[in-house]
């Protein structure tokens, strides 16, 4: 590369990058336009490193969380508004090799939760 970003913005990224996975992983592709939506990709940035999985579980177990009906009575179905009316296919946001390895066919239709789930499943996090 021409002008490589320091070793520190390339960490911090990826860091970033597996908190919107943990959230994606745990609920759905639609979280990251909920977020966006709500513009917390400052806050998303800078919040330290689990939350972001135990938001997921949350998602994925409303029950469990000390707020069930705010997952179950707003949120969920907000990102169930967002999926009807915002269909989305991912499959060109992959490389080829990685959507193979995920177990997933040609298509990454956002609407598909179990597939969704097996691709963001997919990722390796350290």
């Amino acid at each position: 590369l021409r002008n490589p970003p320091v070793e520190r913005s390339f960490y911090r990224w990826y860091s970033t990058g597996c908190r919107y996975i943990s959230l994606v992983a745990g609920g759905s592709f639609y979280i990251l336009v909920l977020a966006a939506g709500l513009e917390l990709r400052k806050t998303i940035a800078e919040v330290g490193g689990h939350i972001f999985s135990e938001v997921g579980q949350m998602l994925r177990r409303p029950e469990t969380s000390s707020t069930p009906t705010l997952i179950t009575g707003s949120i969920i179905p907000t990102i169930a508004w967002i999926r009807s009316a915002m269909p989305m296919s991912l499959e060109k946001l992959f490389c080829p090799s990685f959507i193979e390895r995920a177990g997933v066919g040609e298509i990454l239709d956002c609407t598909d939760m179990a597939l969704t789930d097996k691709v963001f499943g997919a990722f390796q996090q350290k």
